[in-house]
C-alpha cells in the first residue's frame, strides 16, 4: 500500500518561525525557507494522486498557512467521470500510469472533446476529460410582436424571426443551434417609425411660385378655409413682404 512517511527536504535558511509543515500519507514534500515565509510542495508517490492544493506557504508573521493541507489518494490519476456518458476502461478503479479510457455519451448528448484519454506520468489525463453536453438547444424566446419558424432545436438546426406588422427586426434574423448553445441572442421586434404628417398651417405655407398673384390667391383661399381674419392674412403678407425685400436687396449687393 506504499510508505505512510512524508519525506521532507529543507532548502535556504533553516525556519525557526513557522510550524513544520503539516504531514500527507504517501506524498514527497520539498520545503523552501526565506526570511519572511516558508514554503512546501507537496508530490504523490507512484500509484496515488494529489487531491487539493500542491503549494502552500506559511507566513512567519501570521505562522498560518494559506490553504488547507492537501492528501494523496489511492490511484495514479483521479478517477475518470463523464456525466451524461460512459467510460470503457482496460480495468477498474484504481486507475494506474498509462491506462487509457474511452468515453460515449447517452442518448440526446454530444460529446465534446476527446473520446479517449490516458494517465500520465504527471498524474494528469491527456487528452484532457471530455464532457457531454445536451444535444439540443433550449427553445428561444419569442420576441414580443413577433414569432419564430424552425423544425426543431436540434444542433445544427436553425430558427428564423419574424416580426409582426408595424414593426421590424432588431438583430440576428436566423440564428443556429450549435452543441447546445444558439449562436446569437434572439432578436427583437421595434415598432417602426411613421412619417411625420404635415399640419394644416404648414400646408398654407406661402409658397412663392413664378405667379405671385397666383401664390397670393392660393394662399388666401387656404387662410380662409381655416378661419383666418381678414388681418391675420394681412399680417402673414407682410411677414413674408419684408423676408422678400431682404432677399431682394441681397441679390442685389451680389450682382454689383
Amino acid at each position: 500500500m506504499g510508505n505512510l512517511r512524508s519525506y521532507l527536504y529543507i532548502e535556504g535558511p533553516a525556519q525557526d518561525h513557522c510550524f513544520d509543515p503539516p504531514s500527507v500519507n504517501y506524498s514527497i514534500v520539498v520545503a523552501t525557507a526565506t526570511e519572511d515565509r516558508f514554503l512546501v510542495t507537496y508530490s504523490c508517490i507512484r500509484g496515488y494522486h494529489l487531491e487539493g492544493k500542491r503549494e502552500l506557504f506559511c507566513n512567519k508573521t501570521s505562522l498560518e498557512w494559506d490553504s488547507p493541507v492537501p492528501t494523496c489518494l489511492l490511484g495514479h490519476c483521479p478517477n475518470p467521470v463523464l456525466v451524461n456518458g460512459q467510460l470503457n476502461s482496460s480495468k477498474l478503479e484504481p486507475v494506474s500510469e498509462k491506462e487509457v479510457v474511452s468515453f460515449k455519451c447517452d442518448n440526446d448528448y454530444i460529446l465534446k472533446g476527446s473520446n479517449w484519454s490516458q494517465c500520465q506520468q504527471n498524474h494528469t489525463w491527456t487528452p484532457p476529460l471530455p464532457i457531454c453536453i445536451p444535444g439540443q438547444c433550449e427553445p428561444p424566446t419569442k420576441p414580443d410582436h413577433g414569432h419564430f419558424k424552425t423544425r426543431d432545436f436540434k444542433s445544427g438546426s436553425n430558427v428564423s424571426f419574424h416580426c409582426d406588422n408595424g414593426y421590424q427586426l432588431i438583430g440576428s434574423q436566423s440564428l443556429q443551434c450549435m452543441e447546445g448553445e444558439w449562436s446569437d441572442e434572439p432578436p427583437i421586434c421595434q415598432a417602426k417609425r411613421e412619417a411625420p404628417v404635415e399640419t394644416k398651417e404648414e400646408l398654407c405655407a406661402f409658397q412663392e411660385r413664378n405667379n405671385i398673384c397666383e401664390s397670393i390667391q392660393t394662399l388666401m383661399q387656404c387662410q380662409n378655409e381655416n378661419g383666418k381674419t381678414l388681418e391675420e392674412l394681412k399680417y402673414s403678407l407682410e411677414i413674408k413682404k419684408l423676408q422678400l425685400e431682404k432677399i431682394k436687396a441681397f441679390m442685389s449687393t451680389e450682382i454689383k
